[in-house]
């Protein structure tokens, strides 16, 4: 094997170098990836020969597989007398964030999901500082890579933006490059980040595109070619095709845009006529109901039960480029949208295809393509396969008209020709951008401001009416001043990137080619549930290259692929235990969640308790409003979230194992978890409560890390509050240590009043919870109680029961002879926390002797059941219980979700 050293020789690329030398470099590195692949196996290496691996790979900084030089790399780039022992922790972050999606950056490609590198920048400088290594785990198209090389040069906005933030909470900046690494599963994915991180010589990519264009126009122009109705020579924007139905009551063909699309207007009818005589209406959902004439030719507008005739997908024979001929759905040219140039200027127009536009399509279906992709598409186990096997695509190139594939075939392979390593992986970034828009998918919109792209994102879906695209006009847009090739060359000409900031790898989040404890800071936004097929979507851009996704490390839920809920959360574990690996102790750890279901929350909290992460804050990211919002709920799941936790250094997680049963480790885990957590935060004129430091949330942090260590948690949860209040200092409800409460005294003083906390009443133990804050104010009687429980009771129907509020007062406080309810003394409390538990446990033995799904319960009392059986071993009845539990409804029960997820684990 080559030595590895020269890789990391020159990683400016300076001008300096002749192009010959800069080539040679180039085939070095290739050639010594390509001796490493044979070790390279697993951890998700993607599908394809390693001919092909290599050359999607720009090696050391991007391979599409596993990235053997991670390791050499840290070393060298190493900052000089870094100490990790002068580093203060920097708490959460805690600002306000926004975010454009109108850098060159974040509008260079088209991908599923992308967070503007702005936002990640105001977490790297929080988080960070320069030459600290980041981790993105699931880095999609790149943008942490784009936010650490942000970092280095800022635009003058955005510095003045981070650093007036960063005053409002007594922090400075520091500015400079960090050093990123990231890893995707799909090859796809990590090609796109090459683009936008790896540097290009925009001039050079601007000849070449330039010239690639010039080089079509003249050999392949014809095939866009037509001629305006007054005979003078034009090309072709796009042309509009119009899939044929047949009429399920006379049998005759309906050409759907002839039929259903008003070109005035630019709409689809809701119902039109069968244009066959004498027949029934159609609706736009394709069926027909009688006009009164009697019938079609068919005799007869209705089923024998009286309902609606259907149109019929319409199936013709049609031989592709590569010579099969395939059963397909009958798609005609309808309209031709052209330009043409008129001393000097361009006009544009439309009409109707010709006899000698027919000539060229004829023409074309004649030509032979080699080198495209060809391989079928796994419709069986495709989340959107049903919406293309019944219409006749089952291959990738079944997705192209004959015209698009030739075009594609021809341009991808000179763009493979280019010499220069950097302006070949730019020609190929920039033209398999158009891959989706020079498909079959692209939709005719004629409300849109172009034809370019306009596919329906995320899904398989070919339209009754596709629109077809010239390349040019699809790869320069159409206004060529500010289209997809102008955007590019004005990105890669004006950003200032450095070759050795960022490294890309490709293959499983689970399994990284990283030391342990290399990584200063992770932020990561993970696939969410079922969200979005990454692989499925992947398949049209990375089978042009030849490697493909490994899909059967993917973590998504997929009913087609076999990964149920368990499956993605038991993925998903797996990746932030690997994670927690590679974070150095005591460092954070930035999550974004997307997702509107219950339980994939539900899924991700118990993925992080398993890993040994501890969260010390969750915010709403509100798009709308570009705030960032402490979010108070459990299960606070309606909009993206942003999940902040840490690591817990070595001391902490050394005292917990070693106190074991005993209080001891308790205290020691919630000292060093407050030392995470904000000791102040407002905003408007008025302090916010800390939604972290109340008791109810320090108790289920404590409780999920301890279940996750395999470790029996020594005290209940209303032992944990009182001690708590006689450890620590609370102020306002909320725990701190001594010298955080002094700070938040001083700062309480500057502000009038503390906004309420969000702490509304939705089951039992935030019902104990709440009226411990009002009876610790002031001793009180029952009628005195039961106005203001009410108006903080939510309403709606919840499985969970939640019992009377005398029944509450009895089993938790203590009433004296005037009837005012108040909190225990530790004496008393003691023996109402048994007699509490006796009942509870009581009433979960009734669960565990029953069968099928609870329709109601008590929260309290499962928490309390799985508490006991944990600790004497009797798994199996956790999970029996567990299952009676509607799945939607245990996140909302945090102690009893980390109870039942590791009880799974030990029953297998």
């Amino acid at each position: 094997m080559t030595n590895p050293e020269p890789l990391f020789k020159d990683p400016s690329r300076s001008a300096g170098g002749t192009a010959s030398a800069r080539q040679e470099e180039e085939a070095a590195s290739r050639a010594d990836l390509a001796e490493r692949l044979d070790s390279i196996t697993g951890a998700g290496r993607p599908d394809g020969d390693a001919a092909d691996l290599v050359a999607m790979s720009a090696p050391p900084w991007h391979t599409a597989c596993p990235n053997p030089y991670l390791q050499d790399w840290l070393t060298r780039t190493a900052p000089a007398g870094a100490d990790d022992n002068e580093r203060s922790d920097p708490g959460p972050f805690l600002a306000d964030v926004t975010g454009r999606k109108t850098s060159l950056q974040y509008k260079a490609h088209s991908y599923p999901t992308k967070v503007p590198p702005e936002i990640i920048v105001q977490l790297l400088t929080h988080y960070t500082r320069p030459g600290d290594v980041v981790l993105d785990g699931f880095a999609g198209s790149g943008m942490t890579g784009v936010a650490a090389q942000m970092c280095a040069d800022p635009d003058p906005a955005l510095r003045n933006e981070v650093e007036l933030q960063a005053k409002g909470h007594g922090r400075t900046v520091r500015w400079g490059a960090r050093r990123a690494v990231l890893n995707d599963l799909a090859p796809g994915a990590t090609f796109l980040a090459a683009g936008v991180t790896l540097p290009v010589d925009g001039s050079a990519f601007d000849k070449a595109s330039a010239a690639l264009l010039d080089r079509f126009d003249r050999e392949y122009g014809w095939m866009y070619a037509t001629r305006t109705e007054k005979g003078r020579e034009a090309v072709i924007d796009y042309t509009v095709w119009s899939e044929v139905f047949t009429c399920s009551s006379c049998g005759g063909p309906i050409l759907f845009y002839d039929a259903a699309f008003d070109a005035a207007t630019g709409e689809v009818a809701e119902q039109f006529p069968c244009p066959n005589v004498g027949c029934g209406v159609m609706t736009r959902k394709g069926k027909e109901r009688d006009n009164g004439s009697g019938g079609g030719a068919a005799g007869k507008t209705t089923t024998s039960k009286g309902l609606p005739l259907a149109m019929r997908r319409r199936k013709v024979p049609v031989r592709l480029l590569t010579g099969e001929i395939v059963d397909r759905i009958d798609l005609r040219p309808v309209r031709i949208h052209y330009r043409y140039k008129d001393n000097g200027k361009w006009f544009t127009g439309n009409k109707a295809p010709d006899r000698d536009d027919m000539a060229v399509l004829a023409r074309v279906s004649q030509l032979q393509v080699t080198g495209v992709p060809t391989q079928p598409l796994p419709i069986s186990e495709m989340v959107h396969g049903s919406r293309l096997a019944p219409k006749g695509f089952t291959h990738t190139h079944h997705l192209f008209a004959d015209r698009a594939l030739a075009s594609l075939s021809v341009l991808w392979a000179w763009a493979g020709e280019e010499p220069d390593g950097d302006v070949r992986r730019a020609l190929r970034f920039w033209i398999e951008q158009a891959f989706w828009g020079l498909s079959w998918m692209n939709r005719y919109r004629p409300d849109g401001f172009s034809q370019v792209s306009q596919y329906q994102s995320g899904v398989y879906y070919i339209s009754a009416m596709p629109s077809e695209c010239r390349p040019r006009y699809n790869l320069e847009g159409s206004d060529p001043k500010r289209g997809k090739r102008a955007t590019l060359v004005k990105l890669w000409s004006s950003t200032k990137r450095r070759r050795d900031t960022v490294m890309i790898t490709t293959g499983d989040a689970t399994r990284l080619p990283l030391p342990d404890a290399s990584i200063d800071y992770v932020f990561v936004d993970p696939p969410f549930g079922a969200n979005i097929p990454y692989a499925d979507l992947a398949q049209v851009v990375e089978s042009w290259h030849r490697v493909t996704t490994f899909a059967a490390d993917e973590a998504i839920v997929d009913e087609r692929r076999g990964k149920d809920i368990q499956v993605y959360g038991a993925l998903m574990a797996s990746a932030f235990r690997e994670f927690a690996r590679v974070l150095k102790p005591g460092r954070w750890m930035t999550v974004e969640f997307s997702n509107s279901s219950n339980e994939i929350w539900g899924v991700i909290q118990q993925g992080l308790a398993d890993a040994g992460f501890v969260v010390a804050d969750t915010r709403v990211l509100d798009k709308t409003q570009s705030s960032y919002r402490q979010a108070t709920a459990a299960n606070a799941v309606k909009h993206d979230l942003m999940i902040s936790c840490y690591k817990p250094d070595i001391a902490t997680a050394d005292t917990v194992r070693t106190a074991a049963g005993s209080t001891e480790g308790v205290w020691s885990f919630l000292r060093d978890h407050l030392t995470h957590l904000p000791v102040t935060e407002g905003r408007r004129g008025k302090a916010l409560p800390i939604r972290e430091r109340f008791p109810d949330r320090l108790n289920e942090r404590m409780v999920a890390y301890y279940v996750a260590a395999g470790i029996k948690p020594p005290m209940t949860a209303q032992q944990f509050y009182r001690s708590v209040e006689q450890i620590f200092v609370v102020r306002d409800d909320m725990v701190f240590l001594p010298g955080q409460a002094a700070a938040y005294e001083r700062f309480r003083l500057t502000f009038k009043e503390l906004e309420a906390a969000t702490l509304f009443v939705t089951d039992e133990s935030s019902a104990i919870m709440w009226l411990r804050q009002q009876l610790k104010r002031k001793p009180q009687k029952m009628h005195e109680i039961q106005p203001a429980f009410l108006r903080e009771l939510e309403t709606g129907e919840t499985p969970d029961t939640l019992p009377e509020l005398r029944a509450l007062l009895e089993q938790n406080f203590v009433t004296d002879s005037d009837g005012r309810w108040s909190v225990p003394d530790p004496a008393k409390a003691e023996h109402l926390d048994q007699l509490r538990t006796r009942e509870l446990l009581r009433v979960f033995d009734s669960y565990a002797s029953g069968t099928g799904k609870l329709q109601r319960f008590r929260g309290e009392a499962v928490a309390a059941g799985f508490k006991k059986a944990w600790a004497e071993g009797e798994y199996g009845r956790i999970v029996k219980v567990g299952k009676r539990i509607p799945t939607e409804v245990l996140p909302d029960l945090p102690a009893a979700l980390a109870y039942y997820r590791n009880a799974l684990k030990r029953v297998g």
